[in-house]
């Protein structure tokens, strides 16, 4: 299994899609809460209490998204290039390389989720220097917040790796991960009404923003996102062996 790891982690690092993506992300970041948020603040948000952790918060719920790609491509690319078979006859258990891939997965979404909830604040302390803006007093969880907003990213990228190995096609995988919470969760929030928060996405923006659907904790709704991940590499680890295996 550790060979497996070395080898997805080198396929991780060696893909261009991989750095353009994360430049991209860190620019985007840069952006809007280093200049929009910093240099150009308006006034009344600079009294706001929770300015540095709304910046986190904010930053991981859109760049977690696009950071999921990297995820998504990891194995998308192997279906996209018809390398999936090389893969799995390098491995003497053909369930190796799929847990390998979500490893490397989880760990890059973890670590980029964990340096982007730190990195955004940092972007919007300095743009407000730049700018000669004074900001007031904050509160700042430190533990809470990172912590939620790490995992927020790792559940995303998790669930662009589900979404590929089940339907095991990259333009499909990445059509489906777009509709999804643009518009899938959308109209099923019109239907379910009180209960979005059981929906896969909107549970993940149930745990970055505590208080977004009243009487639903963040622990509760990680723990619907947790679910939907387990439940969801089990189909795709059961489909990866069955579908692949001759």
């Amino acid at each position: 299994m550790k060979n497996a790891i070395k080898a997805e982690l080198r396929k991780l690092l060696t893909v261009r899609t991989t750095y353009i993506i994360v430049i991209g992300c860190l620019l985007i970041t840069a952006l809007f809460a280093g200049y929009i948020e910093g240099v150009r603040a308006s006034v009344p948000s600079l009294s706001n209490p929770d300015l540095l952790a709304g910046e986190s918060k904010s930053a991981v719920l859109f760049v977690g998204l696009i950071l999921a790609f990297v995820g998504l491509m990891q194995l998308g690319h192997e279906y996209r290039y018809n390398t999936v078979m090389y893969s799995l006859t390098s491995s003497n258990k053909r369930l190796k390389p799929f847990f390998a891939k979500a490893f490397v997965v989880a760990l890059f979404s973890a670590g980029m989720g964990l340096f982007v909830a730190f990195f955004s604040p940092l972007c919007t302390i300095l743009g407000l220097k730049i700018g000669g803006h004074v900001m007031g007093p904050q509160h700042f969880d430190y533990m809470s917040v990172i912590l939620r907003c790490t995992y927020c990213v790792f559940a995303y990228s998790m669930y662009a790796f589900i979404l590929v190995a089940i339907i095991r096609s990259q333009i499909g995988a990445i059509v489906a991960f777009l509709l999804l919470p643009l518009m899938g969760e959308n109209i099923l929030a019109a239907l379910i009404k009180d209960k979005v928060h059981y929906l896969p996405f909107s549970s993940l923006q149930g745990v970055v923003i505590q208080g977004a659907f009243k009487g639903v904790s963040p622990a509760q709704n990680a723990l619907v996102s947790g679910l939907y991940i387990i439940v969801g590499l089990a189909v795709g680890a059961f489909l990866f062996q069955r579908r692949d295996a001759n």
